[in-house]
């Protein structure tokens, strides 16, 4: 990929040195609700270097159409409005999720024997229980035996359990796409905001911290990943990228997610 190099060498300074977060100085002042919306993204603000206190990415209009086309198949406003519809109104990734995380909460400490008694009998039951959803039987499946090398970047470890939502993942690509939705024009900045109160609404009863939103986000987007086009050595690279955005949104006196309570 065009400037992966780059990408992955800045990744490992920001790692070593504490660069604090990036703030738009001229940015108009958010209000309480902008400011907590905003917060849901902010695991993307800081491990992609957006500003944190602003809903832009940066970017003109034809360079935040270009990331829109390739990484959203967004190009314009109808496409951005279904964006949000299947972020906020068709469940992501979290309606699979669901049908397939009860199957993924194995360690690392099992035999061979077990193993493979484990993924047979997830084989066997993930279909039905996908019917049962409304998914796609083979679509679930395929999703549970791409997750399930890399179950451990999906659970929680002190207690190791499955992550029960992935809702967090979702809430954070609202605000995402939104910064890139608005920097190229496509839509107005209050119809951004309004996606993102949405957000807000549906990712707030599922966790009970920003801690535990961490968790929701950091798993999502493994089990996504696992499912594309990204090999393993890709994913956990991804996984430590953004593992450390959280601590610092988690440790830092600045950071939104230490000002603002859950």
């Amino acid at each position: 990929m065009a400037g992966g190099t780059s990408v992955g060498i800045l990744g490992r300074l920001r790692s070593m040195v504490d660069f604090g977060f990036k703030v738009l100085p001229d940015a108009p002042a958010l209000t309480a609700r902008q400011e907590r919306g905003l917060a849901l993204g902010a695991v993307y603000a800081v491990g992609d270097d957006l500003p944190i206190n602003a809903l832009t990415a940066g970017s003109d209009p034809q360079s935040a159409a270009k990331v829109l086309e390739q990484a959203w198949d967004v190009y314009d406003a109808q496409s951005a409005r279904a964006t949000y519809r299947f972020l906020l109104e068709e469940g992501g990734h979290r309606d699979v999720y669901a049908c397939v995380r009860g199957y993924l909460n194995a360690g690392w400490d099992l035999s061979r024997a077990d193993e493979r008694a484990r993924v047979e009998q997830a084989t066997r039951e993930i279909p039905a229980i996908a019917m049962q959803r409304g998914e796609r039987p083979d679509v679930a499946l395929n999703y549970f035996q791409s997750a399930w090398p890399s179950r451990a970047m999906m659970q929680g470890h002190y207690p190791r359990r499955i992550i029960e939502s992935i809702a967090a993942w979702d809430a954070a690509r609202v605000v995402h796409v939104s910064r890139f939705i608005v920097d190229a024009g496509y839509l107005p900045a209050d119809e951004a905001w309004a996606a993102i109160d949405a957000a807000a609404r549906m990712v707030l009863p599922e966790y009970p911290s920003w801690e535990e939103f961490q968790l929701g986000f950091l798993a999502g987007r493994v089990f996504w990943q696992c499912n594309g086009t990204f090999d393993a050595q890709e994913v956990s690279a991804d996984y430590r990228r953004y593992t450390s955005s959280g601590k610092s949104l988690l440790s830092k006196a600045d950071s939104p997610w230490q000002r603002l309570p859950w």
